[in-house]
Parts: structure tokens; sequence; C-alpha cells
């Protein structure tokens, strides 16, 4: 059985406004299945934000379940916020059989 846990953290801009501040505002934890990563982090997801004038990058490792994202980074289109999102996947064996 894969389990991917999803760990989203939101940054705001420094007072100056040129860069991130380095403590995430929030900190959200949540359980996500094979299909909801894959469309969340496809290359048409990423172009589409894009064109809507944000910022998204992906950071993608070899696991347990292929070559997948481990880290997806975006910006909004007003540049003020940044989210950032870190994939955990995790195999369990079943021992029931």
């Amino acid at each position: 059985m894969t389990t991917i846990t999803m760990i989203t953290k939101e940054y705001d801009r420094t007072d100056s406004g040129k860069s991130w501040k380095s403590k995430p505002r929030t900190v959200e934890e949540k359980t996500i299945t094979e299909e909801q990563l894959k469309m969340m982090t496809s290359d048409e997801t990423c172009r589409w934000f894009r064109r809507l004038g944000g910022s998204e990058t992906v950071q993608r490792t070899y696991t347990a379940i292929g070559y997948v994202p481990y880290k997806l980074a975006s910006i909004s289109p007003n540049r003020s916020i940044k989210r950032v999102r870190e994939f955990n996947v995790t195999i369990t064996k079943d021992t029931t059989k």
C-alpha cells in the first residue's frame, strides 16, 4: 500500500519585498492519492499556471513508486504568496496475507 503525504507551507514576502520570509505563515499536512499527485504535478497543469502569470517549479527524484516530484514551488501571479508542497512517499507491506 502506498501512502503519499503532502506538506504545504505558505510563505509571505519580507517587508522589503525582495525575498521570502524564512518561517512559513501556515503549514498543512494532508494525505493524497497517486492520481492526485500526478494531476497536481503534470506538465499540463504547470503550463496552465504559468500562462496565468504564476511561477511553478517542480523538483523530481527517484522514489519507491518511480521518478516522481518531491517538491513543488508555486508563486502567485501578483508575487505576494509562495506555496511549497513537499511530497513524502511511503510504501507499507501488507502483512495480513
